[in-house]
């Protein structure tokens, strides 16, 4: 990217959107490929860490809030996984 982007616009799903659609490219089956990464990719602690370091406890929590989800008794990594499985349903 050219442009310069905030770190709240980096978080918006359009751009993280953008950025998994990019890792899918040469996938057979979007959804069921994308489900499956983020699956993946929230089941390792290695992976998500730097996402779930950067994105401020209160922004995903009113986005999780927004959308029906339970967060309370969850950790962050939960909520992050549901909410970004659940993003195709919006």
């Amino acid at each position: 990217m050219d442009k310069k982007i905030s770190r709240r616009e980096f978080f918006l799903k359009e751009t993280l959107g953008a950025l998994f659609e990019k890792i899918q490219k040469n996938a057979s089956s979007e959804k069921e490929n994308r489900e499956e990464r983020l699956k993946q990719y929230f089941e390792s602690p290695l992976h998500s860490y730097p996402l779930l370091q950067e994105m401020p406890w209160d922004m995903l929590a009113d986005e999780a809030k927004a959308r029906g989800i339970q967060i309370e008794g969850r950790s962050k990594n939960d909520i992050a996984r549901e909410l970004f499985l659940k993003a195709d349903d919006v």
